[in-house]
């Protein structure tokens, strides 16, 4: 029965996705693979660990706020 219901999800998601517009970045994103010295870059500049802290800022940021809005509706701020 699993298998069924699999391959229906699966039937439509990909006439839902031929729906949708080709990526427009595909061409930049696969000239990004050529350059040699992007390995060397990303040593230096490390965007795995810079979105990983950006990430967890924006989460402190977010659940801040989120306590904030809370706190003002409960009345424990003015």
């Amino acid at each position: 029965m699993l298998g069924w219901m699999k391959e229906i999800l699966d039937k439509f998601l990909s006439g839902l996705l031929s729906l949708l517009p080709l990526s427009p970045f595909t061409e930049i994103i696969s000239s990004l693979g050529s350059m040699p010295f992007l390995g060397y870059l990303n040593w230096f500049i490390p965007i795995g660990t810079l979105l990983k802290i950006g990430s967890a800022w924006l989460a402190a940021i977010g659940l801040y706020y989120l306590y904030s809005v809370i706190a003002r509706w409960v009345k424990l701020i003015s």
